[in-house]
C-alpha cells in the first residue's frame, strides 16, 4: 500500500533571546494539533548555535487533512509565531505527488475566503 501521508515543515530563524519562548509556544500548538483528526504527529526542533533555528513539522494522513489544518483558525497561532522570524521562513509541503512551498499555503488560505 502506498502511503498518502503528507507533511508540512517550517523552518525559520529567530533572535537567540526569543528561541525558548517561541519553542514553548510551539509545543503548545503541537499539543493542540495532535488531537486534531487526521494528525499523525507534530515535532518541534531547535538549534541555538550561531542562529536561533526553529523547525516545526506536522504530518497528516491525507492532503485534505492538511488543507483543513491550514484553513483552521488555530493555524493563525502558528503564523503569528513566524512573525518573529529574522528572515522569511522556509515552508515546505510534501504532498503525495509533489513538494510545494508558500504558494500552497496561499492557495489553500485563499480558497477558504
Amino acid at each position: 500500500m502506498i502511503s498518502t501521508r503528507v507533511r508540512m515543515t517550517i523552518e525559520w530563524f529567530v533572535p537567540l533571546g526569543q528561541t525558548r519562548p517561541i519553542t514553548m509556544a510551539l509545543h503548545s500548538v503541537a499539543a493542540e494539533t495532535r488531537t486534531t483528526g487526521g494528525c499523525v504527529g507534530c515535532s518541534v526542533a531547535t538549534d541555538i548555535g550561531s542562529r536561533g533555528t526553529i523547525r516545526y513539522t506536522e504530518e497528516w494522513l491525507t492532503e485534505e487533512d492538511l488543507r483543513r489544518r491550514v484553513r483552521s483558525d488555530s493555524f493563525g497561532h502558528l503564523v503569528a509565531l513566524m512573525e518573529n522570524a529574522t528572515e522569511a521562513p522556509r515552508i515546505e509541503f510534501a504532498l503525495a505527488h509533489e513538494t510545494r512551498g508558500l504558494d500552497f499555503l496561499d492557495e489553500v488560505r485563499a480558497s477558504a475566503q
